[in-house]
């Protein structure tokens, strides 16, 4: 099941109640992640398949945001 931008920003968050702060090596290996996904997915010539991208990509920027954000 793949999680949704806005669960996986809460989960990351460190501004979550009752979660723990997240490092930026954290936030690093997923956007890692994330990439790594939009390039498997550059293959195809889906409609489904640029959806797809198009979802992660926004996920990678709200990651990039709070990578910005997080404290060094």
């Amino acid at each position: 099941m793949m999680v949704s931008a806005h669960e996986r920003c809460r989960t990351l968050s460190p501004f979550c109640e009752g979660r723990p702060a997240v490092t930026r090596t954290e936030i690093t290996q997923a956007i890692e992640k994330l990439t790594e996904e939009i390039r498997t997915l550059s293959y195809s010539s889906t409609k489904a398949a640029a959806e797809k991208i198009r979802q992660l990509q926004q996920q990678r920027r709200e990651l990039r945001a709070q990578f910005e954000a997080a404290e060094p």
